[in-house]
């Protein structure tokens, strides 16, 4: 019985005769490239390469319709294009044995045509082995030595690692490929090459796409989905789309006759795919830019040029007035500790992702020696935890749209300042995979210590002692912090005590503050060298502490208010509650070394009552609520004084 390799071929120039393809929109000049090396003498093998999602196989189906239609010259009308039908070879293949056979028999069956049929390979494990498909390794040897030897002719497309790792390295392929490296289309001709093709999402759907749509989705993509490509991430987000409309109808949100895709539901898709809330997605959002100052300063108080400077920078992207392929803005934030600059880096991942915590923060003195940069990118391949990937590449290829906080880069070794030149002019890193990982969705900043005890006027000669030249320069803008002043901090204070009255009000407090208190935090911050990080620290242990420790005593009860002030002396901070004219404080424990003590005592004397009994102690009477309670701490021993 006659072997039928029909049976295990798609026929491709038949499918492009019934209409099968969508027409190719642009790519002329790519076209007329493939079809000049079709009708070369030698290396008449065309290999189209480019990343996935770029059009490789749509520009191949083109040329299969061009073969098939009356305009292509009569030698290649003649020909029909054809490929494996991988399914139908492993449902009748019993064993990887059977499988091979089988395609050697259907490579034997193309070469017997003598040029007739030319083979359209997708796969490229087909031609050059590769691990993943270690079934394909003999028939690879059988095609490759008849591509060699020129019995038969292939049209090949793969993508650009494939290409580099496998088929590169394989002289003898390489000598009969004509390799073709394809472009990503610009942003107008993916708008066309969408708009040709809405046609199969209408179809599945029933809905219409107006043009208002699709040029909807080719700009967010552009703007948003930079890590993917065109025109395949526009499709993608019109297939998304399309069915998001069809959850609402079906949930009845929206009447069944209003089948018409909007942008609002591009916009939505975006949202899910980036976690950039809607709000922030939708438009240009220029209401919003133009007043970033302002939002900014919700936050950062006393720091009015480095919001502005910040604001800038953003406004100039979201314009398209920045180069688009560079981060959204990168500065280098100049001043000593506790000025604000790791609260402006909160308050732009804030403002421009919705979330406090969309920042990455990398302390540079863990970064000081040659082997760390090995920590950012990931290892060399062979070393431990190559696949586990780099720190910082790996976070921002998960998650692109986030604020990058280099602190105290002074610190850093040189390498990764080499490092950050490419990340910083050109907006991308590739890890140790080869991976290229896109930083244009992000906002870089570094902090430094250095000079910031100088004038403004004199950091930045100070700067250059420390770094070179071509690493400033690739920042947008040398931000200067300086000293905050005593209104300043007072603003500072009333922001973090009202997150504090916040949080008690919810649990059913309310915390009056005087302006007492105020001034005692003021004073405190001034005299720290820790500036505006103390704040923290003191709220905490001379607030929270005392007020956790009243309601864990049950000495204040839901509604009640508590009082924020301070002693006579006004050195002192008193959170106390009022029952009648007297006041409630926190019962103080006592320190535990002389609970011990106490404890062995008791013990003692429990052991000496049957020789020497002594009458009863009374425990001493509770005091009443009209009582004043008051705490006394006694003081803690250091360990010296316990020793001796």
């Amino acid at each position: 019985m006659a072997f039928e390799a029909t049976k295990y071929l798609i026929n491709y120039t038949e499918l492009a005769k019934q209409g099968k393809f969508p027409p190719l929109i642009g790519r002329e000049k790519e076209l007329e490239r493939l079809i000049h090396a079709l009708l070369r003498d030698d290396k008449n093998n065309p290999i189209v390469i480019g990343p996935a999602g770029i059009g490789k196989s749509a520009l191949i189906e083109g040329l299969i319709q061009f073969m098939a239609s009356e305009d292509a010259p009569e030698y290649m009308q003649t020909r029909e294009v054809v490929g494996f039908d991988v399914g139908a070879l492993m449902l009748d293949a019993a064993s990887d044995a059977d499988y091979a056979n089988l395609v050697k028999q259907v490579i034997q069956s193309i070469v017997e045509t003598n040029g007739k049929q030319l083979l359209y390979l997708k796969d490229m494990s087909f031609l050059v082995y590769m691990d993943i498909s270690p079934e394909n390794k003999e028939p690879a040897k059988f095609l490759k030595l008849a591509l060699v030897s020129g019995e038969i002719n292939c049209i090949l497309e793969t993508d650009t690692q494939t290409y580099v790792t496998t088929v590169e390295k394989d002289t003898a392929v390489m000598g009969c490929l004509q390799p073709l490296l394809l472009e990503e289309p610009t942003l107008e001709e993916s708008i066309e090459i969408v708009q040709a093709r809405k046609g199969k999402y209408e179809q599945h759907y029933d809905i219409k796409i107006p043009a208002e749509t699709v040029k909807a989705a080719c700009q967010l993509t552009a703007r948003y989905i930079k890590q993917r490509y065109f025109p395949e991430k526009a499709l993608d987000l019109l297939d998304d789309s399309a069915s998001l409309l069809m959850m609402d109808i079906a949930r009845g949100e929206v009447a069944e006759e209003e089948n018409t895709l909007i942008p609002e539901f591009c916009n939505r898709t975006i949202s899910d795919w980036t976690g950039i809330p809607v709000d922030k997605v939708d438009a240009e959002d220029k209401e919003r830019m133009a007043h970033a100052e302002d939002i900014l300063r919700l936050r950062v108080v006393g720091q009015d040029n480095a919001v502005k400077v910040v604001a800038d920078a953003i406004r100039r992207s979201r314009s398209g007035m920045q180069d688009p392929n560079r981060p959204i803005g990168s500065f280098l934030f100049i001043g000593t500790t506790g000025v604000g600059k790791t609260e402006l880096a909160k308050s732009l991942a804030e403002f421009m992702f919705n979330d406090e915590t969309a920042l990455m923060r990398l302390d540079m003195s863990e970064y000081m020696e040659r082997t760390s940069v090995a920590r950012m990118i990931g290892p060399p391949p062979g070393s431990p935890g190559f696949e586990a990937g780099g720190l910082l590449t790996e976070s921002v290829r998960l998650k692109p749209f986030q604020v990058v906080l280099f602190d105290e880069i002074e610190k850093a070794h040189l390498d990764i300042l080499n490092l950050m030149l490419q990340l910083l002019d050109e907006g991308r890193l590739t890890d140790s995979k080869g991976t290229t990982v896109d930083f244009r969705n992000t906002i870089i900043i570094c902090t430094s210590n250095v000079g910031a005890n100088l004038p403004s006027y004199q950091r930045v000669e100070k700067l250059t002692d420390y770094f070179r030249p071509e690493f400033l320069n690739r920042f947008d803008d040398i931000v200067s912090f300086h000293q905050l002043t005593e209104e300043d901090l007072l603003k500072i204070v009333d922001i973090h005590l009202n997150k504090l009255l916040k949080r008690a009000k919810n649990v059913g407090y309310d915390v009056v503050v005087h302006d007492s208190a105020k001034k005692w935090f003021v004073d405190e911050v001034f005299t720290s060298r820790f500036g505006v990080r103390a704040l923290k620290r003191l709220i905490q242990e001379q607030v929270e502490n005392p007020l956790s420790l009243l309601i864990m005593q049950d000495r204040i009860h839901p509604g009640q208010e508590v009082f924020l002030n301070v002693d006579s002396t006004g050195r002192k901070l008193r959170v106390y509650a009022k029952a009648g004219n007297k006041e409630v404080v926190p019962e103080i424990a006592q320190n535990p070394e002389q609970e011990m003590i106490k404890k062995a005592a008791a013990e003692a004397e429990v052991a000496q009552q049957d020789e020497d009994p002594v009458p009863d102690i009374k425990p001493p009477q509770e005091a009443t609520e009209e009582e004043s309670i008051e705490a006394v701490e006694e003081p803690t021993k250091d360990d010296s004084e316990s020793d001796k």
